[in-house]
């Protein structure tokens, strides 16, 4: 396929590229594109010397890891209409660019098929989708500077404007398995299931500010947002039996009227959690 991008990002998973990256470019996109984000192991330098036909865009300001950015930063350095983000531990498997020149439809988005009923979790943010379609969107979400929830919320956005989803056979796709510590190496919250709390809480708020004025946030706002469900995620801290957390925020948006005036909506979101009460199902007899 002659129209094509593979976009892939590292820190900190040298091993890993080493072994996926011979498979990415067997497949004969157009362009291939890793983001070495301040890796640590040089990953840049490597490609560079051992893969030249391999463009590599360097981020050096961020000690952290900011996969929505890295993500970003390599689609603007691809000129291919068709763009597939592919994670660094992603091996690939003979004949899939094969597959999508013959089946990729510029209405939808492409997610790895299900296996036996079910969607492999390894696989869930390797994505095809349009170069169009990633700009109409305005690609990933950077306030998502933790592990995970950057890549649902590109898949809701797709689908919110008009793109539908569909599947590509997972067959072509498989991860290497590894722990959740490199996982969250480097991320400040490295429990992953605190961690989806705050992606939760962010989504939800997001999403009905969106509905609400019709656009997404300033991505300044969006981080301030983010900055502070994450404080009150953490310091709840999952004690399941004091369920603290909660979120308020307000936002002010300016709108027309005649001179000298103006209108100014406010909108106010509060978000809290609230602990179920089972109810106790008497056994049967």
């Amino acid at each position: 396929m002659t129209d094509l991008a593979f976009v892939t990002t590292c820190k900190g998973r040298l091993h890993h590229i080493q072994q996926t990256l011979p498979l990415m470019i067997a497949e004969s996109p157009a362009e291939i594109v890793v983001v070495d984000y301040g890796c640590p192991q040089g990953v840049g330098e490597w490609v560079a010397s051992n893969h030249p036909e391999v463009t590599v865009v360097r981020v050096d300001d961020d000690p952290g890891f900011c996969l929505p950015r890295a993500r970003n930063l390599g689609a603007q350095n691809t000129s291919a209409n068709w763009l597939c983000f592919i994670d660094a531990d992603v091996k690939l498997t003979p004949g899939w660019t094969q597959w999508m020149a013959e089946n990729l439809d510029p209405r939808c988005f492409y997610r790895a098929g299900m296996v036996n009923g079910e969607r492999i979790k390894d696989t869930w943010g390797t994505v095809l989708c349009t170069r169009k379609a990633f700009a109409d969107v305005g690609g990933y979400d950077e306030a998502f500077g933790g592990w995970g929830g950057e890549d649902d919320d590109l898949y809701e956005r797709l689908k919110m404007f008009g793109y539908k989803e569909a599947a590509y056979p997972a067959q072509f796709v498989d991860a290497i398995h590894h722990d959740d510590m490199a996982r969250t190496l480097f991320h400040e919250i490295k429990d992953k299931e605190l961690q989806f709390f705050v992606n939760r809480f962010y989504s939800e708020a997001k999403r009905d500010l969106l509905k609400i004025i019709g656009r997404e946030l300033p991505l300044a706002d969006r981080q301030v947002m983010m900055k502070k469900i994450k404080a009150e995620i953490m310091a709840w801290g999952l004690e399941r039996a004091n369920p603290t957390a909660g979120f308020t925020t307000t936002f002010s948006i300016p709108a027309w009227l005649p001179e000298p005036f103006r209108m100014l909506k406010t909108y106010t979101i509060t978000l809290n959690m609230q602990k179920m009460e089972r109810t106790q199902v008497p056994p049967t007899k």
